[in-house]
């Protein structure tokens, strides 16, 4: 009789976990719905995402891809602008629904976010001054005279301060990729490090500096939006909408727009994005 009652017991609970889950995740999704918009964190990063700093209008293929998500769900996209220092706790605190960041999916992050199914895949490299030839490996960044600069709340900051601990490390504020090869270029530190795009860019506007490790990236992720945690309704909604624009190739042509011969690799690749 017990185990028929503990067994009860447990088949209530586990159907009422199953009956309450779905209730909640809908929640947000129905919020968004009736609101009428979707609130859409972001965090200013040319080519994806520009700002005009005259107007404050944006454009960029993150911005188009978001406002094609809004407009198929029927609603209007609201956007709220943040840095990559915030965008975390600016999802946790509700004040927007998802963030387009294009943000490198870790262990790290995943734990405080969801994440959507990968835009594209991206490596990180150095950049350093172009006349300065010290370094053959990272290993050889990992000493107390190495000055390094990145950016706060990046997937970069994260890889420096665990595999260089020797270096002596400065993270800056805000949402600018290139701020710490701006501080190379400027010859107050000796090296930066971020996705191998933005420091390919930054290095053709600044000839006095270089990218080394660009034919092997020090390491290579995902590129993706997040979500609130737990948010999953919305998660799979965006990551439907992703899929839906990589296999029609309407990604290519929107990333096109900004960026000649695209952007989006559906696979890792080791070489560098065409410029």
């Amino acid at each position: 009789m017990f185990k028929k009652f503990a067994s009860l017991v447990l088949a209530v609970a586990v159907l009422g976990s199953t009956l309450c889950a779905p209730a909640h995740a809908a929640g947000e999704l129905d919020a968004i719905t009736k609101r009428g918009e979707l609130r859409i964190g972001y965090i200013p990063s040319p080519p994806g995402t520009n700002k005009d700093p005259a107007t404050g209008e944006l454009t960029g293929f993150y911005v188009e891809i978001a406002k094609s998500l809004a407009a198929q769900m029927n609603v209007k996209p609201v956007f709220v602008e943040t840095t990559w220092a915030n965008f975390v706790a600016g999802l946790q605190a509700k004040q927007f629904d998802m963030s387009i960041g294009a943000t490198f999916a870790t262990v790290k992050r995943a734990m405080a976010v969801d994440f959507s199914t990968p835009l594209f895949y991206l490596g990180s490299v150095a950049v350093v001054k172009a006349n300065d030839n010290r370094f053959k490996t990272p290993a050889d960044m990992n000493k107390p005279e190495i000055k390094i600069a990145v950016v706060q709340g990046t997937a970069a900051e994260d890889w420096v301060r665990q595999t260089m601990p020797n270096a002596k490390v400065t993270s800056l504020a805000g949402g600018n990729l290139t701020a710490g090869f701006m501080e190379v270029a400027a010859g107050r530190v000796d090296a930066s490090f971020e996705d191998s795009f933005t420091a390919g860019r930054f290095v053709e506007q600044q000839p006095s500096t270089k990218v080394i490790f660009g034919d092997k990236p020090v390491f290579f992720l995902p590129i993706a939006w997040t979500v609130k945690k737990g948010n999953t309704e919305l998660q799979e909604v965006i990551s439907i909408s992703i899929r839906n624009l990589i296999l029609s190739n309407q990604m290519n042509t929107l990333v096109g727009k900004y960026l000649k011969g695209g952007r989006y690799l559906d696979t890792p690749n080791l070489t560098e994005f065409p410029k």
